[in-house]
């Protein structure tokens, strides 16, 4: 009887053993998930933050006179697309910075005077060749696509006047100078 009672009490100890374990491995995976999500409403908050700027930048440019497309509300920009002939119009008045985000082998087929070169690969880290004075800033690339993540990411580092090329370089009539 000693004995039972004995195996009993050792095979009590070992359940509860047991569940002092898993008890303390619920325990950190409720602090995991706490951190998990403090994390996200962290992440959360600073999308929102991001979201409000860039709404009260939209706003701003509306109380200063520059169009927005519905196209820009929408899909929440501050850049725009513009046609050849206007970004034809802006050239001859003299009125835009251009920058060419190309590879060197495309760019050595021309360029359109007076074009920044900056490969779209080599734009994050060199983001600050691009001054944030507000200036119209017409970018282009091949057919466009590039461009337009281009002017995504320098409006979501404070550049203002963003414009992309609709159809980039193979749809513009306008000169060209060959690059060394």
């Amino acid at each position: 009887m000693a004995t039972t009672a004995l195996v009993l009490a050792v095979l009590a100890l070992i359940i509860a053993l047991s569940a002092r374990s898993s008890a303390g491995g619920q325990a950190q995976a409720v602090e995991d998930a706490r951190g998990d999500a403090r994390r996200r409403v962290e992440n959360l908050n600073e999308e929102l933050v991001a979201e409000l700027q860039k709404q009260r930048e939209m706003i701003a440019q509306l109380a200063g006179g520059q169009p927005l497309s519905p196209e820009m509300v929408r899909e929440g920009r501050l850049w725009r697309d513009v046609l050849p002939t206007e970004a034809a119009e802006l050239y001859e008045a003299g009125s835009l910075r251009i920058i060419d985000v190309r590879s060197p082998q495309e760019t050595a087929s021309g360029i359109l005077p007076g074009a920044i070169l900056i490969p779209i690969d080599q734009l994050e880290e060199r983001v600050d060749e691009v001054p944030s004075d507000g200036k119209t800033t017409l970018v282009y690339c091949a057919m466009g696509g590039r461009s337009a993540a281009a002017c995504e990411l320098l409006s979501q580092s404070g550049r203002h006047g963003m414009l992309n090329l609709q159809g980039g370089i193979g749809s513009w009539t306008g000169p060209l100078e060959q690059t060394n």
